[in-house]
């Protein structure tokens, strides 16, 4: 009992360690000029396409497993978490997204059924041409259609079809959007 607890013990001080040195590379990251910082952004990503403009203050947790297509707009204080443990789990943005500020994107969460459990995770696709209005959330499991609108402070827990506008909490259809 007490060897479990030690290496519990140790394993969340790794942690810990590990999220305080992250946080530490993306505050000197985000201090760089734009020029430099798309420099980092082409390595860490698992795709970082042209165009794209990521302002300031954002956190992107295991950038390796976000995919970010051409001429893409992500504002400041955006964070953006998929799951670690779930090696086929990732967000993926396509072209021509516009995300507005204060957006949170989590690919991984904790079942409150079964609190044991490390890590429910899914993928969240945002499809190409989409807004999502600022300081909303969206969670694992959720794709948002092509040239959809996320409506400001919406928490979006179901799949979005194309060309719709959905806004609240949770997300609900407001209209479609007509070309």
């Amino acid at each position: 009992m007490t060897w479990n607890l030690s290496k519990r013990r140790f394993r969340n001080f790794l942690f810990g360690m590990y999220t305080y040195l992250e946080r530490f590379v993306w505050l000197l990251i985000n201090l760089l000029p734009k020029f430099l910082r798309k420099i980092f952004y082409k390595l860490f990503f698992y795709k970082f396409g042209s165009g794209v403009f990521i302002d300031e203050g954002c956190y992107f947790r295991y950038p390796w497993k976000i995919s970010i297509g051409d001429d893409v707009s992500i504002n400041r204080g955006c964070n953006f978490y998929p799951s670690l443990l779930n090696k086929s789990s990732i967000i993926e943005i396509q072209d021509g997204v516009i995300i507005a500020p204060g957006v949170t994107l989590f690919g991984a969460g904790q079942d409150p059924r079964n609190p044991s459990a490390i890590d429910v995770s899914e993928d969240i696709v945002i499809k190409n041409n989409s807004y999502i209005g600022g300081n909303s959330t969206i969670r694992y499991g959720v794709t948002i259609g092509s040239f959809s609108v996320v409506g400001a402070g919406s928490i979006v827990v179901k799949n979005v079809p194309d060309k719709s506008m959905v806004a609240g909490n949770p997300a609900r259809m407001i209209r479609l959007i007509e070309d």
